[in-house]
């Protein structure tokens, strides 16, 4: 069979011919138009990535040869009352309660880790090494690099996995970081500078202040959820944030903004050389209305007060907050240890029964016994149902029917509402709460709603963050009876003897002792009711400008300052002649009008002693009150004898006795 023959040559004598040249010309042509589209494509692609994306590319490349390494920023220092700069200077009475210190960190970079899947035993030693270096474990390590993998970390960013290391660590390391190296990725461990939030007072007003922490992923996705919201900061996989007081509170004020170095790194990620670096700005300064003076000695004398308690004192001028303890409590600083000391320490305070990360002078509410007499004299008297010249006899006991309402001794004849409020006599305001109304009804609502206005069964707004539910105690009427048991009709109704008890602030009435300060406060400066506040001002740390100032928002009690009046008369001579008469016989170079308090207690045998006061106390009213206090200790007994002491304590540091003999009343 003939081989084919080629449409586009042919054999010739002299040799191969092209048969059909046209064809063959057309065939080049399309080759040539093929090669010019794609040079020409090849051409603008360069001439995109060169001219058009040059810049962006070059910045790329930039950036992949540097690696920032970041620079942690100081929190802002928080004062005490006294931080407020005078003429430009700070006073020599300033107490810094919280600071920023310079500390050290071992940290591991993931990325210059063997691989868990291709080398784990190499990996495996390296651990090893560093947690015999570090006094830790691999698990442990391991555990931290997963965190902050989950927290957002990425390979290159150091994850800190010692804090707060000796010289004598960083020496070790630094004398075997040839064993912390592993072929071709370089050393994995670095030592950094880093600062630690410090507290100089200790354990003073660790439940003002709060405490600081590494960043978890809770905190991570709330903030993400809430990134549109004003004032909520960005935060990074290794950022250190308030956790509670005034740390979480002011969190984005105090935090600061990070700063960074820059090196060049080679191909792998190595450092080569440093190129650059960007300050880091501290937080501001946040200056509080707490006194130290008087926060130090409140403390104090609850530390040596019988059980736990607590203790508030607020300026009723402006309802700043001058101290706020409790007790017991802790040091703020066991968050900044080394992670083995801390869990030591953690232990012991989480497994205590009584609690210390409690605030109990803002959260926990108790029964407020007879400092409630308070309000049921001014409700009394400004309803006209209460007058001075009305008297009762008390003989020990109230019967309602066949029930018996005990008074905590016989008073006798004649008992007025200065002798009742001096003595404590519950007779006496057993009948005038009934006087008030319909005492299943029209009565203790109305005593209920006044009670309210000195802000009993509301929250109090400070500033700090809680959940306000957990600030506002309980004031109870009929209405709320009837809500609160309304699956249970037979304990829905409300009778007189709940009104008896409420009168002498017991049953199911509840109040913190920052409220009860708060309503001391608003008897002594003659019906206001000061919202209290933490926070005095907040200053530019860098230029010292004051940037924002406290205000506090106020409101009327509702009880005219001529009732008032009387019931601070009550008070005096509570401190006179009355149930506080012993504990305060020596302080004469002030005037104090204050009211004792026994709160029974359901769970236990022994009542809570309670004490409210306030300072210096004038008749003509010419001199301003500048302190209101309210103390208890739980399951103390008689507020005369446990919490009354702690008060005066207070009194005697925001009142120095003066230096001569001649004590004279305070009248400035």
């Amino acid at each position: 069979m003939a081989a084919p023959v080629s449409p586009y040559r042919v054999k010739e004598k002299s040799g191969w011919a092209i048969a059909d040249p046209h064809c063959v010309r057309r065939r080049v042509m399309v080759c040539v138009v093929v090669l010019c589209c794609v040079f020409s494509a090849l051409l603008a692609r360069l001439w995109y990535l060169q001219v058009v994306r040059g810049a962006s590319y070059l910045m790329q490349a930039k950036v992949n040869s540097l690696k920032n390494v970041p620079l942690s920023a100081p929190r802002g220092l928080v004062f005490d009352r006294h931080g407020s700069l005078v003429n430009g200077k700070l006073p020599r009475s300033a107490t810094v309660l919280a600071t920023s210190r310079a500390s050290h960190s071992v940290a591991l970079l993931p990325a210059a880790l063997p691989s868990l899947r291709r080398d784990p035993e190499g990996r495996r030693k390296i651990l090893q090494t560093l947690g015999f270096l570090i006094h830790t474990t691999p698990a442990e390590i391991e555990a931290q690099l997963e965190d902050a993998a989950r927290r957002g970390g990425r390979l290159y960013d150091p994850v800190r996995v010692g804090g707060e290391v000796d010289l004598e660590t960083i020496t070790r390391v630094e004398e075997n970081k040839w064993r912390l190296r592993s072929p071709g990725l370089g050393s994995a461990v670095l030592v950094t500078d880093d600062i630690s939030r410090h507290y100089p007072a200790g354990a003073m007003a660790a439940h003002v202040l709060g405490y600081t922490g590494i960043v978890n992923e809770r905190d991570i996705e709330k903030a993400k959820r809430n990134r549109d919201e004003p004032g909520t900061r960005s935060l990074a996989y290794d950022d250190i944030i308030g956790k509670s007081g005034i740390e979480r509170q002011f969190d984005r004020l105090l935090a600061g903004v990070r700063g960074s170095e820059q090196y060049e790194v080679d191909a792998r990620g190595r450092p080569l050389r440093p190129v650059g670096e960007i300050r880091e700005k501290p937080g501001h300064t946040l200056v509080l209305s707490i006194d130290a003076k008087l926060q130090r000695a409140a403390e104090s004398a609850l530390d040596a007060a019988r059980n736990s308690g607590a203790a508030a004192a607020i300026d009723p001028r402006n309802g700043e907050v001058l101290a706020l303890a409790s007790r017991p409590t802790f040091d703020s600083n066991i968050f900044s240890l080394k992670k083995k000391d801390f869990q030591k320490r953690w232990l012991a305070i989480n497994t205590n029964a009584k609690k210390p990360l409690i605030n109990r002078a803002v959260t926990s509410a108790f029964p407020p016994g007879s400092t409630f007499k308070m309000m049921t004299a001014a409700a009394g008297l400004q309803q006209g149902t209460t007058r001075t010249g009305t008297t009762h006899v008390c003989n020990g006991a109230y019967y309602l029917g066949r029930a018996r309402f005990g008074c905590w001794k016989t008073h006798g004849a004649g008992i007025d509402i200065y002798d009742a409020m001096a003595q404590s006599c519950d007779v006496y305001f057993y009948q005038r709460a009934l006087k008030m109304g319909d005492p299943e009804g029209t009565g203790p609502t109305y005593l209920a709603k006044i009670a309210r206005q000195f802000g009993l069964g509301e929250p109090v707004g400070i500033d700090l963050p809680v959940d306000d539910r957990r600030t506002q105690g309980l004031m109870p009427d009929p209405a709320w009876r009837r809500r609160f048991h309304a699956r249970r009709p037979q304990l829905a109704h409300w009778y007189p003897g709940n009104t008896l008890n409420m009168s002498i602030g017991q049953g199911d009435v509840t109040a913190t002792p920052l409220q009860m300060a708060l309503a001391t406060g608003a008897v002594a400066n003659g019906g206001t009711l000061w919202q209290p506040r933490l926070m005095r001002e907040i200053r530019n740390a860098t230029t010292d400008k004051v940037i924002r100032r406290g205000t506090s928002r106020s409101r009327s009690v509702g009880i005219q300052d001529r009732y008032l009046s009387i019931v601070r008369a009550g008070m005096r001579q509570v401190i006179t002649k009355g149930t506080a008469r012993a504990p305060f016989a020596d302080m004469t170079h002030v005037a104090v009008a204050g009211k004792t308090g026994s709160a029974e207690d359901d769970a236990n045998g022994t009542a809570h002693a309670w004490f409210v006061c306030f300072a210096p106390y004038d008749p003509a009213g010419r001199v301003k009150p500048r302190i209101a206090i309210a103390v208890i200790i739980e399951n103390a007994g008689h507020g005369s004898e446990n919490a009354a002491p702690v008060a005066k304590k207070i009194l005697e540091a925001a009142f120095p006795a003066p230096k001569s003999s001649a004590a004279k009343t305070v009248r400035r």
